[in-house]
Order: C-alpha cells, then structure tokens, then sequence
C-alpha cells in the first residue's frame, strides 16, 4: 500500500484539533481585523488538498498559525513555495500607482476580466488616502503628443455628452461608448504631454469621466467593474494637483461611491466614504456640492435604519439648496433639486418600512419629475407604486405603476428595470380584482 503524503497545513490543523472550517473562522478574524473580505466556510479544503492560496492569504494564515501554535512559519514550510500568480493593478487599487491603474485599463483588460466585490478597507483605502499630505503627482509623458486647448474643449463637451445619455436613454445603450471614452482619457493622461494648468482640468475630466462610467456600470449591474472605475478615479485624485474645481468633482465621486456601497449593504464603506467626502477642505466645496453629498447621506441613512440621520440630512440637503447662489456651482449638480431631495428622503422612509410617511415625500416627486431625465421619473413613480402598495392600498398604487410602465419603455435602466418588476410583482401578489389593477398588470405582461 501506498502511503499518502500528507500536506503540511493539515498537520499543524490535527495538532491544533481543528477543522478546516474552523482554520477558516480564525483566519477571518484577522481579516475582519484589517477590513478584508471573509472568505468561505469550506476555503480551506482545496488548501489541505495541495492548492496554493493568494500571497495575501498565505500571511494570514501564517499569522492564524503563529497566534496559536507560536510557530514563526514561511510560505515554504506549508509548501507553498511555486512562484505566485502575478496580481494585477485593478485587482487592488489601492496597492499601486495611479499610473499603472491608468495603464491597466487600457485596452480589453476591463471588459475581459472578471473582478470580485471589494469591501472593507479595499474600498474606503483610496478615499482615506486623500486626507493625507499630498505625495508624488502624476506626470505627463515627457515626450507625447501636445494636449491642446482645442483637444480639451473635445474632450470636455465629450464628458457631459456622456453624462447626458445617461440621464435621458439609461446606462445601457452608452455603456460600451462611455467605457471607450473613460479608457481613451486615460490613454491622453498618461501618454500624452501637458503643462500644469492643462493637466490640472485633463486630471478633473477623467474624475468627472469616472464617476459618470462608474455611474452606469453600477446602474446596470456591473458592481465589481463600477468599483475599479471609481477607484482608479480617486487615486487620479490622489496624486492630481491642486484645483477646486477638481477638488469638487473629487467629492461627487466620492458620493456616488458611497451611494453604490449604500445600495449594496456595504454600510460602513458608505459612511467613511461619504464622511471623507464632506470633512475633506468643506470650505472648497459649493453649496450645491455639500446638498449632493447630504443627498447620499439620506439614503445611507434611511438604509442603516437611522431615523435621526435621514432627517438631518434631508434638512442639511435642502439647506444647502437654499443657500446655493446661481454662480460657481458645477454643471453636474443641476440635476438635484430640492423634489429630488424628497425622493431620496421619501426613499429612505420606505427602506425604514414607514411607507405612510414616505408618501407625502414620494408624492411630491412623481408630481414634479420631469422626462428630461426619463430614469428618475421612473424611479420616483416605482417609489410611489411601492409605497402605497406596503401601505396597504394597491387601487392607488395602480396610477403611478401604469405611467412607470410608460416611461419604462424609454429608458434602459437595469437597476430601475428590475425594482419596476420588483413592484408589478407586489401589485400581483396583493390579488387585486380591481379593473385598474387587472388592466395594469396586463399592460406589465404585454
């Protein structure tokens, strides 16, 4: 008989008697301890059957091992001495430059690849990193092609282009565009030549270019690829030189960052994110620029059930509309007014499960949205439908659904798509017999 050998990692196991689901409940304390992810209960089984973990991964379970057998091990005493798989630059942003993130999104690399959901401290590294002095900026090429005022004035016009198909036809019909103008920018920061003042407003497009990218894949469902666009976005940030003008489209991205990681549960990414975004330099930021960041504050709030935050911030958001003069406010915040403001409000009130006191809110914005922008109309008819069917009264919630199903068909939004599903399916289990509700959810099934 052949005698099996076997693997180092699962001695020191039978000497500790654990299990490797027990192997993996240490090993995630000390990632819970530096903000990583958790892995799988049952990760460790492929590591005792001969597979090498990730570089990361190994220290920590070097560390589980030296915490609790007071052994001071290397990866080659577990066998784990093969040369490791070269990490790439979007894999973890925040381990590398902003140049070699620049590089690494150039080409196929963003739509080929699949990326993981970052948490912890892999999302909110890059937003912390901005609070410190700043360090080494990012250079031109020093022999590249000249960027142009004209070049600038193209590239600026593309960028709000970009935002505007977003907000009238949805993310999915420019998606592939947009992708294509993001890594093109990057392309001109890094391979091109400029002087200060060109670089400073290059550096600022790409920001505002990462936010409305990131924007679009989160609003089409690409969560994993959204968070690579922002965070390449904030470490352009980082190592930009300084300009308000960048300094607030700085704070926009950090926002809309926080409200992708508020969407996903990621509660305490939001708030760093958002409180990074508000403390950092406040007195640069425009009236209309402090109601942005309230306005992801709200639903935050109303997320993390916390009743205090969403009326702070929903006061906060419309006092800071109020104060906003006409003059000095960034393009990209005309979006938000003060009926928007109680969309958001009204929205949280419903994650906090009072859709009677969201419906005033809710109410107010189905009036007012516009179909300049197609998506939040939707949005704010869905929230309307959604609250009056969880307050009990689905005859009423007919009205809002029936133009929701309209405007539906104008907009490409994956996200609103599926909540709008979402509520016809609420409507039909409620089992309404109501000729407005049948006609309703006949339209739904056409």
């Amino acid at each position: 008989m052949t005698a099996t050998h076997e693997s180092p990692l699962r001695a020191h196991m039978t000497a500790l008697g654990w299990s490797p689901e027990q192997l993996i409940a240490r090993i995630n304390e000390v990632r819970r301890q530096r903000g990583a992810a958790a892995l799988h209960a049952k990760t460790a089984y492929k590591w005792v059957q001969g597979r090498q973990p990730s570089t990361a991964t190994m220290t920590d379970i070097i560390a589980v091992l030296h915490l609790h057998r007071g052994l001071r091990l290397t990866p080659a005493d577990l066998g784990w001495d093969r040369p490791a798989r070269r990490s790439h630059a979007l894999d973890d942003p925040y381990a590398v430059t902003a140049r070699e993130l620049l590089l690494a999104s150039q080409g196929d690399d963003m739509k080929r690849r699949k990326f993981v959901l970052l948490t912890g401290s892999a999302v909110t590294a890059c937003a912390l990193d901005l609070l410190l002095p700043a360090g080494e900026s990012l250079q031109p090429a020093l022999n590249g092609d000249r960027v142009s005022t004209s070049l600038l004035a193209n590239i600026e016009t593309s960028v709000r282009r970009s935002r505007e198909l977003d907000d009238t036809e949805g993310s999915r019909p420019a998606l592939l565009w947009a992708g294509g103008l993001w890594s093109l920018l990057g392309q001109v920061v890094t391979r091109c030549s400029y002087g200060d003042a060109e670089g400073r407003q290059l550096h600022r497009l790409y920001i505002e270019m990462s936010e409305t990218y990131g924007w679009m894949l989160f609003d089409a469902g690409e969560h994993a690829r959204a968070q690579r666009v922002y965070l390449t976005g904030l470490r352009v940030a980082r190592e930009a030189g300084p300009d308000p003008a960048l300094h607030q489209a700085t704070a926009n991205l950090l926002a809309s960052t926080a409200y992708q990681e508020s969407w996903l549960g990621h509660h305490t990414e939001a708030a760093t994110l958002i409180a990074t975004a508000a403390t950092r330099n406040p007195d640069a930021l425009p009236s209309r620029v402090r109601a942005v960041i309230a306005q992801r504050e709200i639903t935050l709030a109303g997320r993390r059930g916390d009743v205090d935050g969403v009326e702070r911030a929903s006061a906060h958001a419309h006092e800071q509309l109020q104060d906003a003069s006409h003059d000095d406010q960034p393009w990209w915040t005309e979006w938000l007014t003060p009926t928007a403001v109680d969309g958001a409000t009204g929205r949280a009130w419903l994650a906090l499960r009072k859709p009677d006191h969201a419906t005033s809110y809710l109410t107010q914005r189905a009036n007012t949205a516009t179909n300049a922008y197609p998506r939040d109309r939707l949005l704010a008819l869905c929230d309307l439908a959604n609250a009056r069917l969880r307050a009990g009264d689905p005859i009423a919630a007919c009205e809002p659904l029936d133009h929701a199903l309209d405007v539906a068909t104008t907009v490409d939004s994956p996200r609103v798509s599926t909540y709008l599903q979402n509520v016809v399916r609420q409507l039909r289990d409620a089992r309404c017999t109501h000729p407005q509700a049948r006609d309703v959810l006949m339209k739904a099934a056409s």
